[in-house]
């Protein structure tokens, strides 16, 4: 769900300023960006190609509030000392993308350590590219699915976005 993890994402930011025109002043795109793909750039590679056998789970330690804490508080302790706000806007859009993969409805990794320091197993696909061609296989199906509308409105987004900073 990458465009769909960066466009939503960057829906909410761009809206959020709207409501709170101070925002735009500290807004850096990238950074949102950044953010929205964050959790799968750190749990994808982990539970999905190096300890497959181990986790077989893409969502991991970048998918609990934990780790979204842990860089915003570094983010807000770094912000104090540069007033520079890219740490907090990636760790904002890495929680947006906990809630667009709606983690809260697996507490086992949302609160994670809360409930132990173990990750729930997930489904063994055999390889990454298995993996990535049954994600692929349910997202881009004919049917109009929450993924498919994402990824649309993501793929919109950046172009609209690439248009507006290429002038």
């Amino acid at each position: 769900f990458i465009l769909g993890h960066i466009g939503m994402t960057i829906i909410v930011f761009f809206l959020a300023s709207l409501a709170f025109p101070s925002l735009k002043k500290h807004l850096d795109y990238r950074f949102v960006a950044l953010g929205a793909l964050l959790p799968d750039l750190i749990d994808k590679p982990i539970g999905r190609i190096f300890f497959e056998d181990i986790f077989a789970s893409g969502r991991l330690f970048g998918h609990t509030l934990a780790f979204v804490i842990v860089i915003l508080i570094g983010g807000y302790v770094y912000f104090r000392q540069k007033r520079d706000s890219r740490i907090m806007l990636v760790a904002v859009a890495s929680f947006l993308h906990l809630l667009e993969d709606q983690m809260w409805k697996i507490p086992k990794i949302f609160f994670w350590p809360l409930f132990g320091w173990k990750f729930p197993q997930g489904y063994h696909y055999g390889s990454f590219l298995e993996y990535f061609m049954n994600i692929v296989k349910h997202v881009y199906s004919p049917e109009f699915t929450f993924a498919l509308i994402s990824e649309f409105i993501g793929l919109l987004v950046i172009l609209l976005l690439v248009y507006k900073f290429s002038k």
